[in-house]
């Protein structure tokens, strides 16, 4: 399925997009493109990593709300709210953010970033999309007793243990799944597009999947009910949950990945952006949803600015559109 990014009426460029939809027992309903693409979820697979943790009982051990747990699943904008609710989990926890493994980097929210040069200051660990990722991951660690200085290596239980995870969801022997590094320093899993849409099928239909049913059900429900900390405002999979209510459930990866489920209807949808431009996503992502029957009135019109975004040049003016030639393949 190409993605068109058009200027003065004609196509300037073109993006190569992968779909699988999976309904909730692992059958796969439409797709485009190459489903045995392999790839990396990146941080679409937040609601897996996060299993162990909600499993372990170190959420009611540590007094922490679904809200923190929304912010374990993040790939936070560095708002105010996210650095706070994280810098507080760190607090409960009697540690600091020399704890965490995932280094920091330029944060999404302009208003952070500016706020930082304009104190002369660099962005530390905390400001890290991933650092509620790395806090969930310490807690569990802590709750454990498990090592705190090496959780992000490969052979760490924990690691261990989302692998093990990973490849159950999945129906992958493990030694068919390639392991790499996240940008964050976290172990990161490649599988086949159509492997992805397993794993998360599992999510949309949680009763039949009992071993984990409770885990993936209060992850999606934090997810869900906390929009704003997964993602940030102005963010496309933020944005998305909000629009449907809290119906749907979304998450952006890097790369170009993307991941919506959708309980009600008991379907994953996974989406890859062959070149990895994340541009082409919120116009494929609405043509799926759309051509699939999962977004309704209402929530097709908030969501109306992502179907064909507009181009501009630097004076704002529009001067062409990202469209999306759905033509999905229908396995009925």
């Amino acid at each position: 399925m190409p993605v068109r990014v058009t200027r003065g009426g004609i196509t300037e460029s073109i993006h190569e997009v992968y779909i699988v939809a999976m309904s909730g027992d692992g059958k796969k309903v439409a797709g485009c493109g190459d489903d045995g693409f392999v790839t990396f979820a990146r941080s679409s697979m937040k609601p897996i990593q996060a299993i162990p943790l909600v499993e372990s009982g170190a959420l009611e051990k540590y007094k922490f709300e679904d809200a923190d747990l929304a912010q374990c699943c993040a790939s936070h904008s560095s708002e105010n709210m996210h650095i706070e609710r994280v810098s507080n989990m760190l607090t409960k926890l009697e540690l600091d953010e020399s704890f965490l493994r995932c280094g920091g980097h330029q944060p999404h929210s302009e208003e952070t970033f500016y706020g930082l040069i304009r104190a002369g200051r660099q962005p530390t660990a905390l400001y890290s999309n991933c650092s509620g990722k790395h806090t969930g991951m310490l807690m569990y660690c802590r709750h454990k007793d498990l090592p705190l200085d090496s959780y992000h290596w490969i052979g760490h239980p924990l690691q261990q243990e989302i692998f093990s995870i990973l490849s159950e969801l999945s129906e992958s022997p493990p030694d068919t799944i390639t392991v790499g590094v996240d940008g964050c320093g976290v172990p990161a899993f490649a599988l086949t597009i159509r492997q992805w849409a397993t794993a998360f099928s599992k999510f949309a239909s949680p009763e039949s999947y009992p071993h984990h049913a409770a885990a993936m059900k209060r992850i999606s429900h934090a997810m869900r009910g906390y929009p704003e900390l997964v993602g940030g405002t102005g963010r496309f999979d933020t944005n998305l949950m909000l629009a449907t209510d809290g119906r749907l459930l979304a998450k952006g990866g890097a790369e170009g990945f993307f991941l919506v489920v959708d309980t009600d209807n008991e379907m994953a949808i996974v989406w890859k952006v062959r070149d990895g431009n994340a541009r082409a996503l919120p116009p494929v992502v609405m043509k799926t949803l759309i051509d699939l029957s999962l977004l309704r009135g209402e929530e097709h019109q908030r969501l109306d600015s992502y179907t064909a975004p507009i181009v501009q040049n630097t004076l704002a003016n529009p001067v062409g559109e990202i469209v999306a030639d759905v033509n999905l393949e229908w396995n009925l």
